[in-house]
């Protein structure tokens, strides 16, 4: 077994992320909860053991082939699938499984996820993938106002957790990585004098870089340098980059996880008045738009994203590092989010 949450426990992140979202509809979560048991049970008949192996162990056949198992047992019962419970469990099986791809919980050579993923919208009866949700600029904007409208805190912590929560929201807008691959990152990853991230666990662990705009360089300075206050020593390259500021956390910088990054936009978006939160994913989907629409440069935005080469040319033709820098200008030029 390979290092990393179990299938188990990935299906509970993923409803506790969904809970984040649809907290009013609890009904959803429950629905959802039923589905992914089934098809952990699935597994289990399959030899697939779900509370000690991680989705590595998952193949497309595996995912693809839990209708068709389905409709078996059904059919050995005499009975047939009911068409309402075949379109809830893969509707919640597709979301699972966008989960697990965009978290970098499981690595598919991006040909293969998306072939998976148009199977499974086939199997529903959807020719086509619905397009992915993007935040309005309106509510991205709301957002930030929300993160800069906190006073400041006489409390260390709650006023860590402040600007924390402020760089956090202008390093995802600017930099359009993955929740898995900030969390992961390291003070030592973070350059602002070039005002860019080394990205060394991204997915399918290929290094790369990301590039910040000068706001979000400016929050995470100031962030960092309120963390640093009292503590003596110049080793901090290894420490997290983003930590948690929680009671749970206590004296020791504990990185901050995907699931906190998620309980951090929800509560912006509930200080904004938004219906739903924004999601870490949105934010990339909101960067790779602003970035294509500004350039109309799709490989440096597959580049700029870490996606995987989309065909065997792409592989010869990488965009430098000076490009990507010259477009991700370009894209954010004028753009700085205003102070207020």
């Amino acid at each position: 077994m390979t290092e990393g949450p179990s299938l188990r426990r990935t299906v509970s992140v993923f409803l506790e992320a969904l809970a984040a979202r649809y907290g009013r509809r609890p009904r959803t979560i429950q629905t959802y909860r039923s589905a992914l048991q089934r098809f952990l049970d699935y597994l289990t008949d399959i030899d697939l053991d779900p509370e000690h192996q991680t989705p590595e162990a998952l193949n497309p056949a595996h995912v693809r082939d839990f209708i068709p198992y389905l409709e078996d047992r059904y059919r050995r019962e005499g009975r047939t699938l009911p068409s309402a419970t075949r379109q809830t469990y893969l509707a919640a099986l597709v979301s699972w499984v966008h989960f697990l791809l965009d978290e970098g919980l499981w690595t598919l050579p991006a040909e293969e996820a998306r072939r998976l993923i148009r199977e499974l919208h086939a199997q529903r009866g959807r020719s086509t993938p619905p397009l992915p949700r993007l935040p309005r600029e309106e509510l991205l904007k709301a957002l930030l106002q929300a993160a800069r409208a906190r006073p400041s805190s006489p409390s260390p912590r709650h006023e860590l957790r402040r600007l924390r929560d402020l760089a956090l929201v202008l390093v995802l807008r600017s930099s359009g990585i993955r929740v898995s691959e900030l969390v992961a990152l390291r003070r030592g990853d973070f350059d602002p004098a070039q005002g860019i991230l080394w990205i060394r666990h991204g997915k399918g662990g290929k290094e790369r870089l990301a590039f910040l705009d000068e706001a979000a360089v400016r929050a995470l300075q100031a962030y960092l340098q309120a963390r640093d206050a009292g503590v003596r020593g110049k080793s901090r390259d290894h420490l997290p980059l983003f930590a948690r500021h929680d009671k749970g956390a206590g004296a020791a910088v504990r990185p901050l996880t995907p699931e906190g990054v998620r309980r951090a936009l929800a509560a912006l978006a509930r200080e904004a008045g938004l219906e739903e939160p924004l999601t870490p994913h949105q934010f990339r989907h909101y960067f790779a738009t602003r970035v294509l629409e500004a350039t109309g440069d799709l490989a440096a935005v597959q580049d700029l994203l870490g996606h995987a080469s989309p065909t065997t040319t792409r592989r010869y033709a990488r965009v430098s590092p000076r490009r990507l820098r010259a477009v991700h200008r370009q894209a954010f030029k004028g753009a700085e989010p205003s102070e207020g």
